[in-house]
């Protein structure tokens, strides 16, 4: 099942700052709790409130979620303001989103504080260790000691109960020890045996203790690590988001720049298509007005030979010309009529036919017969 959304923005429930440390945010709690508990808190939203106010202590104040909601943070300040009802008038809206760079900067001065505090506990953990095993060594030590005490003790016993003591015994008769002497080495060896027991009871317990310390020492390191790899790996994604979104903008300021660059390719080859249109346009009108220039002369020209053959014709249309025959020998030509100024006479032209038009008189075909031979 996914986890709820959250949506509210526990840090102004808190009324603490992202960048506060952990009694601070205890700190604001407690005060915040005897405000808003139900019993002091006579609002018709009170229980929600400090319900509300609950969830963000629980959130807050441990590092592992306070890490994950910080994560979603920014984007539950962008998405505004809830509809929470903690807020006081005493408190201050915190406005705008912390940039990705000022998360970076966050998480490295968590860092620094982390190591800062794990510097100070684990010297605590440091000394308080030493003095332990320093401990352990001098009751190990003193126990072996006590140890030495009697193996010595019971070793000279020994060598007084031997047969060859005994043996050796009216040669070297050693004194007996008296009363007093025997009362004093029992109350040592019973005195012995007691602290050997108390040492041997403060050593297990010492131990334990060293044991003890010793495993918070390295639940400590080991908390301090995984919060550490948590904002190295913060940091790392918060780094990926910043390579990937600039990566983004490249790519978005490449293609407009290819989408300019093929626009401005596109307006310069419809401005080279324009001026092609254009040129040719005009081109086809200059020819258009050329050949109407060369028809309309010609039509001029003409009209202007139309006007002179017409006026030639009108001017000697009336004119009688003389008539000619022409007579070979052994026969007689009816004379034909011209209107021709030249009487008649005009060398032939062959091919010419169109002449005739003109008022050149046509021969016929007799004197074409007399020419030819």
């Amino acid at each position: 099942m996914a986890p709820a959304l959250v949506i509210e923005d526990y840090y102004m429930v808190l009324e603490v700052e992202q960048t506060a440390s952990l009694e601070l945010v205890i700190k604001s709690y407690k005060r915040l709790a005897l405000k808003l508990h139900p019993d002091r808190n006579t609002k018709h939203d009170a229980t929600k409130a400090f319900q509300l106010l609950g969830e963000a202590f629980e959130t807050l104040k441990d590092e592992n979620k306070r890490r994950e909601y910080d994560l979603k943070y920014p984007t539950i300040r962008r998405s505004g303001p809830s509809s929470q009802t903690t807020q006081t008038p005493a408190s201050t809206p915190r406005t705008g989103a912390l940039s990705e760079d000022e998360q970076i900067a966050a998480l490295l001065k968590s860092k620094q504080e982390r190591s800062a505090r794990w510097r100070t506990e684990k010297n605590v953990f440091d000394s308080s260790i030493f003095e332990l095993r320093r401990e352990v060594r001098r009751l190990e030590q003193e126990i072996k000691n006590l140890d030495s005490i009697v193996a010595a003790e019971a070793a000279a016993e020994a060598r007084k109960n031997s047969w060859g003591t005994w043996l050796l015994s009216p040669i070297y008769k050693k004194a007996e020890d008296t009363e007093d002497e025997k009362e004093r080495k029992g109350i040592e060896r019973q005195e012995r045996k007691l602290e050997k027991d108390w040492k041997e009871r403060v050593l297990g317990v010492r131990k334990a203790e060293l044991k003890k310390e010793e495993s918070q020492l390295r639940n400590a390191k080991e908390k301090v690590d995984a919060a550490d790899l948590a904002d190295n790996r913060g940091i790392q994604a918060t780094q990926y988001r910043i390579w990937h979104r600039e990566q983004m903008e490249r790519q978005e300021l490449a293609r407009i720049e290819r989408e300019r660059a093929a626009m401005i390719r596109k307006q310069q080859q419809e401005e080279w298509e324009r001026k092609t249109r254009e040129a040719d346009e005009a081109w086809r009108k200059r020819q258009a007005a050329e050949q109407k220039r060369q028809d309309e002369q010609t039509r001029m020209w003409q009209k202007t030979a139309d006007d002179e053959a017409k006026e030639f014709r009108e001017r000697y249309a009336n004119v009688n010309l003389p008539s000619y025959s022409f007579a070979t020998e052994g026969s007689t030509y009816g004379a034909s009529t011209s209107t021709c100024l030249h009487d008649g006479w005009w060398p032939k032209i062959q091919g010419l036919p169109g002449l005739y038009d003109a008022g050149v008189p046509e021969m016929s075909s007799v004197d074409t017969a007399e020419d030819t031979t």
